[in-house]
């Protein structure tokens, strides 16, 4: 790619040769570079930023705006992918631009102007960017008409800041995406002599930077970096970064190893460290002989019982139970581990205490939690109101299941409710901002499944409306969940619901393929024989394609994004693997059949399907949207650009495909892998 310093060097040029040729002496010098005409900013990146709303839809800039910025992370050496920082004086920006290799155009210290027009302005989890289009980055053919090297060669100097010194709001949005500077840092013991990232699995990793205060931040680092294998250092000194956000996480980006210096020794208050698994209930025994806070070198494993995704828990806080206990986790900053997520939290040196009599391991750090990803749920133990209310100290933060009992109260589901059988009564609580808050009680005798907790006095909290099985309104809808079919809950949404009926969970094939990166790593296309669904899970999954699932959809949400039908915000614990499966049979239909079905009953959508002899329009790449003909018509290829095929040029001949069916506002259809793709 060529990039012009100056937008009319051209027209300039053009003028000087008319204006010399009446001259005698046609002999002259070309003016130097930089006499020429310059582009001039009209804006800042903090202008551009005040266009968009976080967490809104990304805004296209229908203005003529120009923002100039300092090139201060490139993509050399594979920690930045399809994308550069640029900062000014106002703050910094990510800019998307779909290629690769662009370290050779923009390195680091090369000043820019982007023209803005046309262009859209977003966020990804809080962090601003600028893209091509909502979903993709500038294509690789327009760049050049929206960046333009005004110098080169330039120092980025990084603002010094302190781990702690980022809670302030104003802060941090001032620094996010700029190079930035911590001192006196080092990785936390158990992060110490490891590799940055899991460059076998080309898995990003996280590891956790403290300051001698215990102040902590996360360094994210893709396993494509050209450093991913190298070890962290095991001493002390500074460590300059991208400050980014996901979230309410902030995330650190190197962009090599020449950004870290650490030879010093390391301070005491080394971070939380690795730690010796200790069970569960050693702890709540080490509370109960006068301890206030987490044995030093310790931590944690167990299952999440409880369910963050029904707003029946604050934000913060989560229930961890092994094979001895449970115990209540609450972090610093809002969690998402999922119900039925096994995972490992780094207790050491953590506050002990009881909140209204609740035991708690209060204020831990997200850092200090890592995931194993879907785990077994604990059976709940079964027994008498009499029996809980006699064991509720030992049974506190556990799941159990009251048989044959009977809800009384205000006749729904909000504030306290007297849950009672023949040996006695107990409080259930629900939150006023659960999301079944308000809905109907039974008025019969149900069985009840949830978690012993306490509020001055025992009380139990249910996870969700599953755990009410029974009764005539309200709950589970009488039992475990029934099978239900893809093309049912196609049904009821065209007919109006907004959510899955209760008492309900779909089986099928995985039909997409997360590891060719594709699709978005919280997102399953779901085919059984009756059609296809998308599932949006509420964190990443590992479900392979052809993996055998089913997936208690039970009141979870049903909604459209961009007209593609989903089940919205599963919990990853909802899932079950049965293994590989059989793949169902692509049907042999051709893009007018597609297009036909799409534009009514849209029975294909989300289901495979092969076309013969195609022909992809225009060369290039994958990466984006792409033109694919037939005989009977024309469709959109859409691929990804983390897709792993994204720079794979397009074939040029007619070809069979085998892809899903898809919308994103109108038809399209994506490849799984490049296996797909099969000769004539």
């Amino acid at each position: 790619m060529i990039r012009s310093i100056f937008k009319f060097r051209f027209y300039f040029l053009a003028l000087i040769a008319l204006g010399f040729s009446a001259c005698v002496d046609h002999e002259f010098d070309e003016p130097p570079i930089d006499e020429l005409p310059r582009l001039e900013a009209n804006a800042t990146i903090d202008d551009i930023k005040a266009l968009h709303t976080l967490g809104d839809d990304p805004s296209l800039i229908t203005q003529s705006l120009l923002i100039e910025g300092l090139v201060s992370a490139d993509d050399e050496s594979g920690n930045f992918f399809r994308q550069i920082a640029i900062q000014d004086a106002s703050g910094g920006i990510i800019l998307r631009l779909n290629a690769t290799g662009l370290f050779n155009d923009f390195p680091v210290g090369t000043k820019v102007i982007v023209d803005c027009e046309g262009l859209y302005i977003g966020d990804y989890n809080d962090l601003y960017q600028i893209s091509g289009s909502p979903e993709n980055g500038i294509e690789e053919l327009l760049i050049d008409q929206h960046l333009f090297v005004t110098g080169q060669g330039l120092t980025v100097e990084p603002t010094v800041v302190s781990i702690d010194g980022l809670q302030d709001a104003a802060t941090l949005n001032n620094l996010l995406a700029t190079l930035v500077k911590f001192e006196n840092v080092q990785f936390i013991d158990a992060n110490t002599e490891v590799p940055y990232a899991d460059v076998v699995n080309r898995q990003s990793l996280n590891r956790t930077l403290v300051d001698c205060n215990g102040n902590e931040i996360i360094v994210r680092t893709s396993g494509y970096a050209d450093f991913a294998n190298e070890l962290t250092p095991a001493r002390n000194g500074s460590l300059a970064a991208i400050l980014t956000v996901f979230g309410s996480t902030r995330q650190l980006v190197l962009r090599d190893l020449t950004d870290v210096s650490m030879e010093a020794e390391r301070c005491g208050g080394s971070g939380t460290g690795g730690g010796e698994l200790m069970a569960i209930e050693d702890v709540r025994a080490a509370f109960n002989i006068g301890a206030t806070a987490g044995p030093d070198n310790a931590k944690i494993r167990g299952i999440v019982i409880s369910d963050g995704a029904s707003g029946n828990w604050t934000g913060r806080n989560l229930v961890l139970q092994d094979g001895t206990a449970g115990i209540v986790i609450r972090f610093a900053d809002n969690q998402s581990f999922a119900l039925g997520e096994e995972i490992e939290v780094n207790i050491s040196g953590q506050e002990l205490s009881e909140y209204a009599g609740l035991l708690q391991v209060n204020d831990v750090p997200l850092s200090n939690a890592s995931s194993f990803g879907p785990g077994t749920l604990p059976d709940a133990r079964v027994a008498t109101v009499s029996e809980l209310m006699a064991n509720a100290e030992a049974w506190e933060s556990t799941l159990v299941r009251l048989n044959g009992v009977t809800l009384s109260g205000a006749g729904t589901y909000n504030g306290s409710v007297t849950v009672s059988d023949g040996t006695g009564s107990v409080v259930m609580y629900t939150r006023g901002d659960a999301g079944f808050s308000g809905e109907a009680l039974p008025t019969n005798e149900v069985d009840l499944i949830g978690v012993v907790s306490q509020f001055n006095d025992p009380q139990v909290i249910i996870r969700n409306l599953d755990d009410v099985i029974g009764g005539n309104s309200g709950g589970g809808g009488g039992g475990d969940p029934v099978i239900t079919s893809a093309l049912s809950l196609r049904e009821a949404f065209a007919g109006g619901a907004t959510s899955a009926p209760a008492g309900k969970k779909i089986r099928g094939i995985v039909i997409s393929d997360k590891d060719a990166e594709n699709i978005t790593s919280r997102n399953v296309v779901l085919q059984d024989t009756s059609g296809g669904i998308v599932v949006r899970f509420s964190a990443d999954h590992n479900f392979a394609l052809g993996e055998e699932i089913e997936i208690n959809v039970s009141g979870q949400e049903l909604s459209e994004y961009a007209g593609l039908l989903q089940v919205n915000n599963v919990p990853i614990g909802n899932a079950v693997s049965f293994g590989p499966g059989t793949m169902p049979t692509p049907q042999v239909l051709t893009i007018d059949d597609i297009l036909a079905d799409m534009s009514g009953a849209e029975k294909l959508e989300s289901t495979l399907v092969e076309i013969k002899g195609v022909t992809v329009e225009g060369g290039g790449t994958f990466s984006g949207s792409k033109t694919m003909t037939d005989d009977t018509g024309s469709i959109t290829l859409y691929s990804r650009s983390q897709a792993s095929f994204a720079n794979t040029t397009v074939p040029a001949g007619k070809v069979n495909m085998v892809v899903i069916v898809s919308q994103f506002n109108d038809t399209q259809v994506n490849l799984r892998n490049d296996s797909d793709i099969t000769t004539q």
